[in-house]
């Protein structure tokens, strides 16, 4: 074995000092003369001769340009048509007696789903209000969870990276099927909150109201630890970035580890939290268990609400969504002020 590695090692060697000799200045210039007469020079020239503020703008739109380009070409269209439908007369399949063939056809333009849902569905605006606070509630405590789980993998311990690859495992097994079966025999919840036992302890010491809230988050506790993975691996990357003299500076000027909690390293992740407030509503808002989509499933077929009707419901998720988006970015840009 030692052998056969020697020989693959002086093979190795070989190759690289022929490539030196005979291919690297070949490739160099073939490359120089491509970049020369393609624009490349020239565009490198010009970006080199801007500031940092506009280079570093250039490369997060090169960043997003690829999902740019696939909104385009394939997220655009369907983005569009399920608009139109949500305004929508009809919006039904019909047999085309000429071409005897069943074509999709939309027509008109109304608002009458909008006024139904609000008029005359009471069951499924509770619904919609129901997962807003729902989707209010579970993003800040995954963010709260997630942060924690952050500083603690952020110390000095043995086997960090094992602990990161367990709090991740659950990003990769998080599939609709196996969602729908915890949901069924009720593994995403505590066993004591079935059975009302934290509700009754809560209950000696609290107003109602805050039962509620707590029980609410217990009910969800296995979920939460489950949304968890992406979101402490950001913030774990921003809590390593943190420069340490900074912390040693305030150590020395007389600042807890409270205060530098609150005055350096907060403030330093916030960009990051707003990523994963985008992260953490996209994703629960679109799980399998979400009421919202259930209903949307159920009115597509319903022959009383329709395609348009199931179409403005999904409209309506999504607005769901910017609006907490919306509600906790402008919240952490308000606390940051008293950074700046």
């Amino acid at each position: 074995m030692r052998k056969l590695m020697m020989k693959i090692k002086d093979l190795w060697n070989k190759l690289s000092l022929k490539y030196d000799k005979q291919w690297k200045q070949k490739i160099n210039q073939a490359v120089i003369f491509i970049a020369k007469y393609t624009g490349i020079s020239w565009l490198t020239k010009k970006y080199q001769k801007l500031n940092h503020t506009k280079r570093h703008a250039i490369t997060g739109i090169m960043f997003v340009l690829p999902w740019i380009i696939g909104l385009y070409f394939f997220g655009l269209r369907p983005l569009l048509r399920s608009m139109r439908m949500s305004f929508a007369d009809t919006a039904q399949y019909i047999i085309n007696s000429q071409a005897t063939a069943v074509e999709f056809v939309v027509r008109g333009w109304t608002t009458r789903h909008f006024t139904e849902l609000f008029q005359n569905q009471p069951g499924h605006v509770t619904t919609i209000i129901n997962v807003f606070l729902d989707i209010a509630l579970i993003v800040p405590l995954v963010m709260v969870f997630a942060l924690l789980l952050a500083l603690m993998l952020n110390q000095p311990l043995k086997g960090k990276g094992i602990f990161r690859v367990i709090f991740f495992i659950p990003v990769i097994l998080l599939s609709g099927n196996m969602l729908s079966y915890f949901n069924q025999y009720n593994l995403l919840s505590v066993p004591a909150i079935q059975d009302g036992t934290i509700a009754a302890g809560i209950n000696a010491y609290l107003p109602r109201q805050f039962t509620t809230l707590i029980t609410g988050a217990f009910t969800r506790i296995i979920l939460i630890l489950w949304l968890s993975g992406v979101q402490t691996l950001i913030f774990l990357a921003g809590l390593q970035k943190n420069d340490k003299a900074i912390y040693e500076a305030a150590a020395i000027d007389g600042a807890s580890l409270w205060d530098s909690f609150w005055k350096i390293t907060l403030p330093g992740l916030h960009n990051l939290m707003i990523i994963n407030i985008i992260y953490t509503t996209v994703i629960y808002a679109n799980l399998s268990n979400n009421p919202l989509i259930g209903l949307i499933n159920q009115t597509l077929v319903d022959v009383r609400f329709g395609r348009a009707y199931s179409s403005m419901l999904a409209w309506v998720l999504f607005g769901l969504q910017l609006l907490i988006i919306g509600i906790y970015t402008l919240m952490i840009k308000l606390s940051n002020r008293r950074y700046q």
